[in-house]
């Protein structure tokens, strides 16, 4: 796996490259234990840097050996830490008064064994069952919150590291003080340096220099002031004593294991559980971005795995939760060694800094942990709370803004848990405010059903078309989108209104679902409809509306009509609409109707003329077929042949699907159907029902052949029929 590195070119900087890698990760893991064991824990840091740098060696080689992307670099991360560390203090605060002051500390390493396997299994499933894309679509605002309640416990935490845990208002005078402010004022500054130095130097080696630049400061201070590295460590000002030993892991002995306050570590169950969803939501956009920078997909699958087979091995030996680090992934890119050497080198170095450097790790100066990590703060702000403004909404904004200040003020758990209900309360509110009705009907008359109808009908529905409207709704139906619905149909209800319907026709057929406060809006629409003299349609309702809409209010929905089809439902609006013109019909009425419709019918008594006409001299070339009730005509997929004259009856055009049956139109007598060439020739789309008696005469290709060749003048006067009436299904 490492032949790619073999030759001069490229081991040279890949060796570069994984030194420096690893002494800044280092310098950075010491940082996020001092972080975690920070206040009243801090005694314990240095001993807990063996479990930071441990997961870093581990997960450094596993991921370096076996990732699709040759310079991965895997390392335990500051965001589980951060978080961590809120549950550190919690289990610090629990234990104040127990005798042996090491049971907070063994009990905070076996919440971050906890976590980190979590951490591990969550990968494995979301690798598994391919689950990668769907933790990607969390709102953008609540990730960006999130990270931003990262970014200001890691600021926090790195005031922490360098204060002792001075960063409340109460302590604000202190904190001000001579002693305090030569504590952290180095570790801003460097803090400030580094973020600079980022912002304005490209390279990989400017943060590894400024933090070398510091220590140097330091020493020279140091040397001019005649402190020794003692006196440095007894003013605190260094991360403190290893007690003699020369490697920091194992960190626990066996016998360790009974002090755990297995109580206590149960209550900071819940917050423990959100170090796996922010490591997944951490890696997926780290992933994204990697992604984005190499313009090549990453198997998302196998890198899914391989982070969570790496933290189930770095897990046992206490480490905090990683995963794959984007800036430090691509510093191998960077500076031309694309091996996996800078990975596996990054991780013998700090495999080399847990098992024989612990003497010279207790003299890292304090201010360079609380400085790293105040940078690393103040870098995530600035991207997850600062820059972030200009991809955002003023409301995305706000939520940020507000998931980061309840993150501050009331911890991490319960900032994550305001902003999922808060992002939950927006997405309701902008669901509801988009159009439930995509697309409403003209009261045109050009929104009609398939049935053919007669001349005079014609003229009838048209005269009313105004009285039908004809809803479509999209999408879910809740107590949002309904309301909005509601609303809808009451402007319909208002005499201010203009609108005059007597039927409003409501097609569901792209209806995903509903819930019952949905149902509750629907009846009360019912009520007010009836109230109003309209008639409500439901057409394409939901499975299971129909008998819950009954169930619930059997009274206002005994004559509740249900349609399977829009068009079903228009036929219905239409025979309501003739037979109401029946019933209420006067001289008046029929006389303005036949001088609306004496044109047409002419038109058409005219067109029947010559279609009689010309089946009478077409009457050798001619077969008769007859049809009962309810037989077949054609059937879809079948060669007809031919072209098939409708001499009598009424027939139906119908299409179907795997799931249902949908009627193309009525056909009725002087309808051509099939093709009238060869070169026509070809299955039929549709299938034809007869609805009444039918008698047809059928056209063959050979007669009509036979046609062309006998009368020509014949023939012509077919095509110029065929071409103005044919029904070519």
């Amino acid at each position: 796996m490492l032949h790619d590195a073999v030759t001069p070119q490229r081991l040279f900087p890949a060796l570069c490259s994984g030194l420096v890698v690893g002494l800044l990760l280092i310098v950075i893991q010491l940082s996020l234990a001092s972080l975690i064991f920070s206040g009243p824990l801090a005694a314990f840091a240095p001993q807990a840097s063996g479990l930071t740098l441990f997961g870093t060696f581990v997960m450094c080689l596993v991921v370096a050996l076996f990732s699709s992307f040759p310079t991965a670099i895997c390392v335990p991360e500051d965001a589980p830490a951060a978080v961590i560390t809120s549950v550190a203090a919690g289990i610090a605060v629990s234990l104040a008064g127990e005798a042996d002051p090491r049971a907070a500390y063994v009990t905070i390493g076996a919440a971050m064994v906890l976590s980190t396997m979590g951490t591990g299994a969550l990968f494995l499933i979301l690798g598994r069952f391919q689950l990668g894309n769907p933790v990607r679509y969390m709102p953008y605002p609540v990730v960006a919150g999130f990270l931003a309640g990262v970014g200001w416990l890691l600021t926090v935490g790195g005031m922490d590291i360098m204060t002792g845990g001075l960063h409340g208002l109460a302590d604000l005078a202190r904190l001000f003080s001579a002693e305090q402010l030569r504590m952290w004022l180095p570790g801003l500054a460097l803090a400030l340096a580094m973020l600079a130095v980022g912002k304005y130097c490209k390279s990989g080696m400017g943060l590894p220099a400024t933090i070398g630049a510091a220590w140097a400061v330091f020493a020279a201070v140091l040397w001019i002031s005649g402190q020794s590295l003692a006196d440095a460590q007894h003013a605190g000002l260094l991360l403190g004593d290893m007690g003699g030993s020369t490697r920091l892991w194992p960190v626990f002995t066996p016998t360790d294991l009974r002090l755990i306050r297995w109580d206590v570590l149960a209550i900071q169950i819940p917050q423990l559980c959100t170090i796996p969803l922010v490591s997944a939501i951490s890696f997926l956009l780290i992933s994204s971005g990697l992604e984005a920078i190499i313009q090549r997909d990453l198997n998302m699958r196998h890198e899914l795995y391989l982070n969570g087979i790496a933290n189930l091995l770095a897990g046992p030996g206490g480490s905090q939760a990683g995963y794959t680090a984007l800036s430090f992934s691509m510093l191998g890119s960077i500076t031309g060694s694309n091996s996996r050497l800078v990975g596996v080198t990054t991780g013998l170095l700090c495999g080399g800094a847990v098992f024989f450097g612990a003497s010279l790790l207790c003299s890292v100066p304090r201010f360079i942990l609380g400085g790293l990590t105040l940078f690393m703060g103040f870098a995530t702000l600035l991207d997850w709370a600062v820059r972030v403004r200009t991809s955002m909404t003023r409301a995305e904004y706000a939520l940020v803004l507000a998931i980061l200040c309840s993150i501050g003020a009331f911890g991490f758990l319960p900032g994550v848990a305001f902003g999922l209900v808060l992002a939950v309360a927006v997405f309701v509110v902008k669901y509801s405010q988009l159009p439930v009705a995509r697309q409403e009907s003209a009261p045109s008359g050009a929104l009609a059903s398939t049935v053919r109808r007669s001349v005079p009908e014609q003229h009838i529905l048209q005269a009313h078309a105004d009285e039908i409207s004809v809803l479509h709704i999209a999408g879910y139906l809740f107590f949002g989108s309904a309301n909005t619905l509601n609303r809808m149909v009451s402007e319909y209800l208002d005499p201010q209104s203009g609108k005059r319907f007597t039927h409003l026709l409501l097609d569901f057929s792209e209806v995903d679902g509903f819930d019952s406060s949905a149902l509750n809006c629907l009846l009360r629409m019912v009520q007010r409809c009836k109230a109003a003299g309209m008639t409500p349609l439901f057409a394409s309702a939901p499975e299971g509306l129909p008998t819950q809409m009954r169930r619930t209010a059997p009274g206002d929905t005994q004559d509740l009509l249900f349609l399977p089809s829009l068009d079903s439902a228009l036929e219905w609006c239409e025979a309501d609409i003739l037979a109401r013109f029946e019933s209420q019909k006067t001289k008046e009425s029929q006389d303005a109707l036949f001088d609306s419709a004496v044109d047409d019918l002419l038109a058409q008594i005219e067109q029947s003329e010559r279609f009689e006409a010309l089946l009478e001299r077409m009457a050798p070339y001619l077969e008769t077929r007859e049809f009962a009730q309810g037989e077949l005509i054609q059937n879809a997929g079948e060669f007809a042949g031919g072209v098939l004259f409708l001499v009598s009856g009424q027939a139906e055009e119908t299409q179907s699907d795997e799931t249902a049956s949908v009627r193309l139109g009525t056909l009725n007598a002087g309808a051509l159907l099939g093709r009238a060439t060869q070169e026509q020739h070809s299955a039929a789309a549709s299938s034809i029902i007869a609805l009444t008696a039918c008698s047809l005469k059928f056209l063959s290709f050979m007669a009509l052949t036979r046609m062309e060749e006998e009368d020509p003048r014949l023939a012509l006067g077919f095509y110029h029929l065929y071409t103005g009436v044919a029904h070519h299904g």
